[in-house]
């Protein structure tokens, strides 16, 4: 049960219920008449991670039901849908976003490459000189074009263009060393697992901070995929706290 303890507060409260409901006017002494007991709600108590088929969040036709509330640690975004307050992780969510769409245009053999100048100029040791060879035409069919200067030199002339805001030594290095741990492995699930570390390190990071188009703009890519709510690594995109749990820490559900 609420204390019924004395308060210096006695003046009227205007009571501004957090998830889209509409301001209310009252006074302390009848916030206890508005307690809601628990055992009437149904409801989800602890944040939990989003599954397929939990909501229609992310969903064309709820485009003009949600509100972007605004961006915290420069890293989480929070949203407001219907009862419920959804925190989104913008790494996890622009690596899936990344992820998605690269995976489609390997299958369908339409990657495009973006050209960089100067070209890169990567060394490799005799090892991966190897294993570059004999994956050339792999590489190209994820987008890179390279010249062979020979001496164990490489100029990379043109990368994935879906990663071009990536530094493209990174991307590159981590697919070689990925490439000579899996050697003559190119599996389909070593690939996706290349992909993925590609989405990973080409996507935003935490601590940047996005505005509300950028934020909108990847919300609609969101919305294209078919499984939005995790990253190909597994961790969540989403996280939701119900409407009833915030009541429920405010003492306003007993």
């Amino acid at each position: 049960m609420v204390a019924e303890e004395e308060t210096p507060y006695q003046a009227k409260l205007s009571v501004q219920k957090i998830l889209g409901d509409h301001p209310v006017n009252t006074t302390e002494s009848d916030l206890h008449h508005n307690i809601i007991k628990s055992a009437e709600h149904i409801l989800v108590e602890k944040p939990v991670q989003l599954d397929l088929f939990e909501e229609n969040f992310v969903d064309v036709k709820s485009r003009e039901s949600y509100q972007i509330l605004g961006q915290i640690f420069d890293t989480y975004w929070l949203i407001a849908f219907k009862d419920k307050l959804f925190i989104m992780d913008q790494h996890a969510a622009h690596e899936k976003v990344l992820f998605e769409r690269f995976m489609k245009r390997y299958n369908d053999r339409s990657i495009t490459s973006q050209m960089i100048n100067p070209p890169v100029v990567f060394s490799l040791t005799t090892e991966e000189q190897n294993v570059y060879k004999d994956n050339e035409e792999y590489l190209a069919q994820f987008g890179y074009e390279i010249e062979d200067f020979g001496g164990g030199e490489l100029a990379i002339r043109g990368i994935p263009a879906d990663f071009s805001e990536a530094d493209p030594k990174e991307i590159f290095t981590e697919i070689m060393d990925s490439l000579c741990i899996d050697y003559g492995k190119n599996t389909p699930e070593t690939i996706k697992n290349r992909i993925a570390t590609m989405s990973c390190k080409a996507a935003v990071k935490g601590n940047n901070r996005l505005n509300i188009k950028e934020m909108e703009k990847l919300m609609d890519e969101l919305m294209e995929l078919e499984n939005p709510y995790n990253c190909p690594h597994g961790r969540p995109t989403f996280i939701t706290i119900s409407k009833y749990e915030l009541e429920k820490k405010f003492k306003r559900i007993v």
